[in-house]
């Protein structure tokens, strides 16, 4: 499993994922989050379109290291963000996952894996991690492996 894989993934897309705490209204929203195997198919396959046209395009690079470099504070901002790089979130609405889709699949998948694969972590991260979330995490691991974005590429 590569958890650090994902969350270099997050990253892409999620500054606050990286922020030692969340606002209460961001934990909360992570935690409600429900993950569904199409969804997660749908970002992988979105995650592996923006990075190929990314190569192709540097003005898409530079649109796509922008957002990750723009700093936020929740969750709602977050989301707002993407909306400020269409070029980048058109690659997942494509797929037919929002903005909050964008953010929320790495940063609840990063947080639930953890847990599967540290079961120590789940005291920390039970503020923003569901018992849902883990056992989709568990219940689904071979088919998350296959992944690209999963895997790191």
């Amino acid at each position: 499993m590569r958890i650090a894989t994902i969350a270099a993934v997050a990253a892409l897309l999620s500054s606050t994922a990286l922020a030692a705490h969340l606002d209460a209204a961001s934990e909360q929203t992570m935690k409600a989050y429900v993950l569904t195997l199409p969804k997660v198919k749908a970002y992988d396959a979105a995650t592996q379109a923006l990075m190929a046209a990314e190569a192709k395009d540097p003005t898409l690079h530079k649109e796509a290291e922008a957002a990750a470099s723009q700093h936020t504070k929740t969750m709602a901002d977050e989301f707002a963000k993407l909306t400020h790089h269409p070029k980048v979130l058109a690659f997942f609405q494509k797929q037919g996952l929002s903005a909050q889709d964008a953010t929320l699949i790495p940063l609840t998948l990063m947080s639930a894996c953890m847990v599967v694969q540290y079961p120590a972590a789940a005291k920390s991260l039970s503020d923003q991690t569901s018992p849902g979330q883990v056992a989709f995490c568990k219940q689904n691991m071979s088919s998350l492996k296959t992944l690209k974005f999963f895997q790191g590429q």
